[in-house]
Protein backbone atom coordinates (compact mmCIF):
# COMPACT_ATOMS: atom_id res chain seq x y z
CA UNK A 1 0.00 0.00 0.00
CA UNK A 2 1.19 3.20 -0.68
CA UNK A 3 0.03 6.79 1.19
CA UNK A 4 -0.09 9.63 -0.36
CA UNK A 5 0.70 12.42 1.49
CA UNK A 6 -0.01 16.58 0.24
CA UNK A 7 2.63 18.50 2.34
CA UNK A 8 2.46 22.83 3.36
CA UNK A 9 4.70 25.19 3.33
CA UNK A 10 4.99 28.76 5.28
CA UNK A 11 5.25 32.10 4.09
CA UNK A 12 7.02 34.89 6.33
CA UNK A 13 4.95 37.67 5.86
CA UNK A 14 6.91 39.59 8.60
CA UNK A 15 10.23 38.78 9.82
CA UNK A 16 12.75 40.73 12.62
CA UNK A 17 15.58 38.84 13.70
CA UNK A 18 16.68 39.77 17.58
CA UNK A 19 20.24 37.95 18.30
CA UNK A 20 22.25 35.35 17.84
CA UNK A 21 21.98 32.33 20.85
CA UNK A 22 24.96 31.27 22.73
CA UNK A 23 24.05 27.59 21.00
CA UNK A 24 24.68 29.71 17.75
CA UNK A 25 21.14 29.18 16.83
CA UNK A 26 18.89 32.58 16.21
CA UNK A 27 16.20 34.07 17.96
CA UNK A 28 13.12 35.43 15.94
CA UNK A 29 9.84 37.17 15.60
CA UNK A 30 7.79 36.25 12.66
CA UNK A 31 4.30 35.93 11.14
CA UNK A 32 3.98 32.46 9.97
CA UNK A 33 1.22 31.87 7.34
CA UNK A 34 0.66 28.47 6.27
CA UNK A 35 0.52 27.93 2.19
CA UNK A 36 0.22 25.28 0.01
CA UNK A 37 3.38 24.10 -1.52
CA UNK A 38 2.56 21.70 -4.32
CA UNK A 39 5.54 19.02 -2.64
CA UNK A 40 3.84 15.63 -2.76
CA UNK A 41 5.68 12.48 -0.41
CA UNK A 42 4.96 8.83 -1.93
CA UNK A 43 4.55 6.56 1.45
CA UNK A 44 5.20 2.66 1.15
CA UNK A 45 6.81 0.20 3.40
CA UNK A 46 10.12 -0.44 2.86
CA UNK A 47 11.41 -3.65 2.15
CA UNK A 48 15.22 -3.15 2.21
CA UNK A 49 15.14 -3.11 6.17
CA UNK A 50 16.18 0.71 6.72
CA UNK A 51 14.30 3.62 6.00
CA UNK A 52 14.84 5.50 1.92
CA UNK A 53 14.02 9.09 1.10
CA UNK A 54 14.65 9.85 -2.39
CA UNK A 55 13.45 12.92 -4.70
CA UNK A 56 12.85 13.87 -8.22
CA UNK A 57 15.66 16.81 -7.66
CA UNK A 58 18.90 16.65 -5.91
CA UNK A 59 18.81 17.27 -2.17
CA UNK A 60 21.94 18.95 -0.89
CA UNK A 61 23.06 18.51 2.87
CA UNK A 62 21.25 16.40 5.31
CA UNK A 63 17.81 15.04 3.97
CA UNK A 64 15.02 16.72 6.84
CA UNK A 65 12.78 14.12 5.98
CA UNK A 66 15.76 10.84 7.08
CA UNK A 67 16.00 13.21 9.90
CA UNK A 68 12.31 13.34 11.00
CA UNK A 69 12.08 9.22 10.51
CA UNK A 70 15.57 8.95 12.85
CA UNK A 71 14.64 11.23 15.60
CA UNK A 72 10.82 9.43 15.74
CA UNK A 73 12.62 5.87 16.16
CA UNK A 74 15.24 7.83 18.52
CA UNK A 75 12.25 8.76 20.64
CA UNK A 76 10.50 5.67 20.85
CA UNK A 77 8.07 5.33 18.04
CA UNK A 78 7.72 2.52 16.57
CA UNK A 79 6.81 1.90 13.30
CA UNK A 80 8.22 -0.16 9.97
CA UNK A 81 10.92 0.50 7.93
CA UNK A 82 9.74 3.67 4.71
CA UNK A 83 10.32 3.83 1.37
CA UNK A 84 9.53 8.12 0.95
CA UNK A 85 9.57 9.35 -2.90
CA UNK A 86 9.36 13.39 -2.60
CA UNK A 87 8.16 14.88 -5.77
CA UNK A 88 9.79 18.43 -4.90
CA UNK A 89 8.05 22.08 -6.76
CA UNK A 90 9.35 24.44 -4.23
CA UNK A 91 13.13 25.00 -4.88
CA UNK A 92 15.40 25.03 -1.90
CA UNK A 93 16.78 28.40 -0.67
CA UNK A 94 13.28 29.75 -1.51
CA UNK A 95 12.49 30.75 1.99
CA UNK A 96 9.44 28.73 2.29
CA UNK A 97 10.26 26.22 4.17
CA UNK A 98 8.64 23.21 1.72
CA UNK A 99 11.42 20.98 3.51
CA UNK A 100 10.00 21.53 6.48
CA UNK A 101 6.94 21.09 5.50
CA UNK A 102 7.95 17.58 3.78
CA UNK A 103 9.38 16.48 7.82
CA UNK A 104 5.88 17.92 9.13
CA UNK A 105 3.47 15.75 6.63
CA UNK A 106 5.94 12.75 7.45
CA UNK A 107 5.57 13.35 11.39
CA UNK A 108 1.33 13.71 11.25
CA UNK A 109 1.08 10.27 9.71
CA UNK A 110 3.54 9.11 12.30
CA UNK A 111 1.67 10.78 15.23
CA UNK A 112 4.85 12.23 16.40
CA UNK A 113 4.07 15.96 16.03
CA UNK A 114 5.89 16.53 19.73
CA UNK A 115 9.34 15.62 18.52
CA UNK A 116 8.97 18.11 15.81
CA UNK A 117 11.24 21.12 17.77
CA UNK A 118 13.97 18.43 17.36
CA UNK A 119 13.89 18.22 13.38
CA UNK A 120 14.01 21.69 12.50
CA UNK A 121 12.84 25.29 13.34
CA UNK A 122 10.16 25.38 10.73
CA UNK A 123 8.43 22.38 11.47
CA UNK A 124 6.73 23.11 15.07
CA UNK A 125 4.55 25.47 13.16
CA UNK A 126 3.75 23.43 9.92
CA UNK A 127 2.95 20.29 12.76
CA UNK A 128 0.74 22.65 14.28
CA UNK A 129 -2.57 22.49 12.26
CA UNK A 130 -2.27 26.39 12.41
CA UNK A 131 -3.23 28.48 8.85
CA UNK A 132 -1.37 31.89 11.04
CA UNK A 133 0.55 32.31 13.65
CA UNK A 134 3.30 34.33 15.81
CA UNK A 135 6.92 32.25 15.99
CA UNK A 136 9.28 33.22 18.24
CA UNK A 137 12.48 31.79 19.75
CA UNK A 138 14.14 29.95 17.38
CA UNK A 139 10.91 29.04 15.48
CA UNK A 140 9.67 26.80 18.30
CA UNK A 141 7.30 29.21 20.22
CA UNK A 142 4.12 29.09 18.07
CA UNK A 143 0.97 30.86 19.07
CA UNK A 144 -2.34 31.46 17.10
CA UNK A 145 -2.62 34.94 15.53
CA UNK A 146 -6.06 35.95 14.13
CA UNK A 147 -5.86 36.90 10.08
CA UNK A 148 -6.85 40.52 10.95
CA UNK A 149 -7.95 41.49 7.13
CA UNK A 150 -5.27 40.03 5.37
CA UNK A 151 -6.43 40.31 1.73
CA UNK A 152 -7.95 36.90 0.01
CA UNK A 153 -4.89 36.14 -2.75
CA UNK A 154 -1.78 36.35 -2.63
CA UNK A 155 1.05 35.11 -4.89
CA UNK A 156 4.94 34.07 -4.64
CA UNK A 157 7.64 34.61 -7.16
CA UNK A 158 10.65 32.20 -7.09
CA UNK A 159 13.41 33.79 -8.69
CA UNK A 160 16.44 31.98 -10.46
CA UNK A 161 19.05 32.39 -7.70
CA UNK A 162 19.48 30.15 -4.38
CA UNK A 163 19.97 31.94 -1.40
CA UNK A 164 22.20 29.95 1.60
CA UNK A 165 20.40 30.64 4.94
CA UNK A 166 23.35 29.77 6.93
CA UNK A 167 25.43 32.81 4.98
CA UNK A 168 22.66 34.73 5.18
CA UNK A 169 22.53 34.56 9.33
CA UNK A 170 26.42 34.91 9.33
CA UNK A 171 25.76 38.32 7.55
CA UNK A 172 22.99 39.49 9.35
CA UNK A 173 24.81 38.92 12.56
CA UNK A 174 27.03 42.47 11.18
CA UNK A 175 23.86 44.41 11.06
CA UNK A 176 20.98 43.48 13.17
CA UNK A 177 18.53 45.89 13.63
CA UNK A 178 17.92 46.40 17.41
CA UNK A 179 14.52 45.45 17.33
CA UNK A 180 13.69 43.10 20.78
CA UNK A 181 10.86 40.65 21.35
CA UNK A 182 8.28 43.22 22.75
CA UNK A 183 9.33 45.94 20.23
CA UNK A 184 8.71 43.46 17.23
CA UNK A 185 5.85 42.06 18.80
CA UNK A 186 4.15 45.54 18.92
CA UNK A 187 5.48 45.80 15.22
CA UNK A 188 3.10 42.70 13.83
CA UNK A 189 0.57 44.14 16.02
CA UNK A 190 0.39 47.72 15.05
CA UNK A 191 1.11 46.38 11.26
CA UNK A 192 -1.96 44.08 11.39
CA UNK A 193 -4.36 45.18 13.76
CA UNK A 194 -3.98 49.26 13.15
CA UNK A 195 -4.43 48.82 9.40
CA UNK A 196 -7.25 46.27 8.49
CA UNK A 197 -8.59 47.40 5.13
CA UNK A 198 -5.88 49.67 4.48
CA UNK A 199 -2.60 49.78 1.87
CA UNK A 200 0.83 48.54 4.43
CA UNK A 201 3.63 47.93 1.81
CA UNK A 202 6.76 46.77 1.84
CA UNK A 203 6.55 44.50 5.09
CA UNK A 204 9.37 44.25 6.93
CA UNK A 205 11.90 41.41 6.82
CA UNK A 206 16.17 41.92 8.15
CA UNK A 207 17.39 40.30 5.40
CA UNK A 208 16.06 42.09 2.71
CA UNK A 209 18.72 44.82 3.33
CA UNK A 210 21.48 42.12 3.28
CA UNK A 211 19.84 40.47 0.34
CA UNK A 212 19.29 44.01 -1.95
CA UNK A 213 23.37 44.15 -1.65
CA UNK A 214 23.52 41.25 -4.46
CA UNK A 215 20.38 41.35 -5.86
CA UNK A 216 18.73 44.44 -6.82
CA UNK A 217 16.31 43.10 -8.77
CA UNK A 218 14.05 42.78 -5.42
CA UNK A 219 13.53 46.47 -6.05
CA UNK A 220 11.72 46.32 -9.40
CA UNK A 221 9.57 43.19 -8.37
CA UNK A 222 8.27 45.30 -4.87
CA UNK A 223 7.60 48.12 -7.51
CA UNK A 224 5.60 45.71 -9.97
CA UNK A 225 3.36 44.62 -6.84
CA UNK A 226 2.82 48.57 -5.81
CA UNK A 227 1.90 48.87 -9.25
CA UNK A 228 -0.49 46.32 -9.72
CA UNK A 229 -2.47 47.56 -6.32
CA UNK A 230 -1.19 45.20 -4.23
CA UNK A 231 -2.00 46.11 -0.14
CA UNK A 232 1.67 44.28 0.91
CA UNK A 233 4.70 42.48 -0.16
CA UNK A 234 7.52 41.36 0.65
CA UNK A 235 10.59 39.16 1.14
CA UNK A 236 9.56 35.67 2.74
CA UNK A 237 12.61 33.97 5.32
CA UNK A 238 15.68 34.63 4.45
CA UNK A 239 14.59 34.92 0.42
CA UNK A 240 14.33 34.16 -2.10
CA UNK A 241 10.94 33.74 -2.72
CA UNK A 242 8.67 37.31 -2.85
CA UNK A 243 5.39 37.55 -2.02
CA UNK A 244 2.44 40.23 -3.10
CA UNK A 245 -1.15 39.90 -1.28
CA UNK A 246 -3.74 41.11 -3.00
CA UNK A 247 -7.75 42.31 -2.51
CA UNK A 248 -8.15 39.94 -6.05
CA UNK A 249 -6.26 37.47 -8.58
CA UNK A 250 -4.02 39.46 -10.50
CA UNK A 251 -1.84 37.62 -13.08
CA UNK A 252 1.54 39.47 -13.58
CA UNK A 253 4.15 39.57 -16.65
CA UNK A 254 7.28 38.26 -15.29
CA UNK A 255 11.02 38.84 -15.88
CA UNK A 256 12.73 35.97 -16.98
CA UNK A 257 14.55 35.27 -14.24
CA UNK A 258 11.59 34.70 -12.10
CA UNK A 259 11.65 30.74 -12.56
CA UNK A 260 8.41 29.42 -10.11
CA UNK A 261 4.93 31.56 -8.90
CA UNK A 262 3.06 29.93 -6.65
CA UNK A 263 -0.89 31.40 -6.34
CA UNK A 264 -2.35 31.12 -2.76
Amino acid sequence: MRVILPTFAKLNLTLRVINKRPDGYHNIVSTFLKIPSGDILYVSESTAGIDIVNANVNIQGENIVLKALKIAREEGFKFPFLNVMIHKSIPAGSGLGAGSGNAAAILWLLGAQRIAPKVGADVPFLCSGLDMAVVSGIGDNVEPAKNAGLPPHGVIAIPDWHIDTKNAYNEIDTMLSGFDTLLARTEMRDMYYANVGKKVGLLPNDFLKVLMKDYPKYKDLFSMFEQAGADAWGLSGSGSAVFAVLNSPKLFKWPSYIKNVLYF
